[in-house]
């Protein structure tokens, strides 16, 4: 399948806020509504989504703030631990990237495969998006939530974008190949849908934190990780664990490290080498 401005088309709604959130658009599959008396399934209740729709979002539990998966593909739709959830991708999500440029960024050259959960529902791939829709979060704050990234574990390159559709280019939202957090603003109680996008099969862990301000002014965090099987055993992901920023700043302090060494070794050296030197000319 080509990676098309079709394919890729947008999918961002914006709603009234509401107690209950009503997504007032005309396409029925985007079309949702999210009630209060949705059920939070218990941690560890794991389940693996291979297909049909699903939001990351945030909600607040006994006062605490909690980043959760809404799994619309069943009925009715519950609210998933991340760490429980494994998306599950197959061949039907394999898209090939056209002959031009314009998707670079996501590390794969023109006309090589990628895998891509995308921003429109294709049949056998999960629909994977994200909601500031709940009503507990509603209640709670007005402000709208920050999406920060925190990382990518996996083989090969990661890009999550927007595909505005016609002659627009694709919106970066975030990518394994850029540092910093990167942070995405979700305007509160909205409901959208971009393209993940993977250069390589195997485990992928994306790491995501939600910060959210509420009406009282305090901030409130969590830090959770997007579990993706491209092509393998879906209980390899629910295995792995995520190594994200530290390691990458574990890396980046031995290469500091390295370097400072070999400063080191070197200022040494010409300090040892001004000494024999200095030596010599006091004997002559």
């Amino acid at each position: 399948m080509k990676l098309t401005a079709a394919v890729l088309a947008a999918s961002t709604m914006l709603c009234a806020p509401l107690a209950t959130a009503q997504v007032a658009d005309p396409d029925p599959a985007l079309q949702q509504q999210v009630s209060a008396e949705e059920r939070i399934a218990p941690a560890g209740e794991r389940t693996v989504i291979s297909h049909g729709h699903a939001d990351l979002g945030a909600t607040y539990v006994d006062g605490q703030l909690v980043f959760l998966v809404r799994d619309d593909s069943e009925v009715p739709p519950v609210w998933r631990h991340l760490d429980d959830v494994v998306f599950q991708v197959g061949d039907e999500a394999v898209q090939t990237l056209p002959e031009t440029g314009d998707f670079d960024f996501t590390g794969a050259k023109p006309g090589e495969n990628v895998w891509v959960i995308p921003q429109t529902e294709v049949a056998g791939v999960p629909w994977l998006g994200w909601n500031t829709q709940a009503p507990a979060l509603l209640e709670r704050s007005s402000a709208g939530v920050s999406l920060e990234f925190r990382g990518h574990d996996g083989p090969g390159d990661f890009s999550l974008f927007l595909q505005p559709g016609g002659f627009h280019q694709p919106q970066q939202l975030w990518n394994s190949r850029l540092e910093g957090t990167q942070p995405m603003w979700v305007q509160p109680n909205t409901h959208t849908h971009a393209n993940w996008v993977f250069t390589g099969p195997g485990v992928h862990l994306v790491g995501v934190r939600a910060v959210v301000k509420d009406n009282a002014g305090q901030v409130h965090t969590d830090d959770q990780v997007v579990r993706i099987a491209i092509g393998t055993d879906p209980a390899e992901a629910f295995d792995t664990e995520f190594a994200g920023p530290a390691a990458a700043q574990r890396s980046t302090n031995l290469v500091a490290l390295g370097i400072a060494l070999a400063v080191g070794a070197v200022v040494v050296a010409l300090a040892v080498i001004a000494a024999l030197r200095a030596s010599q000319r006091r004997r002559k």
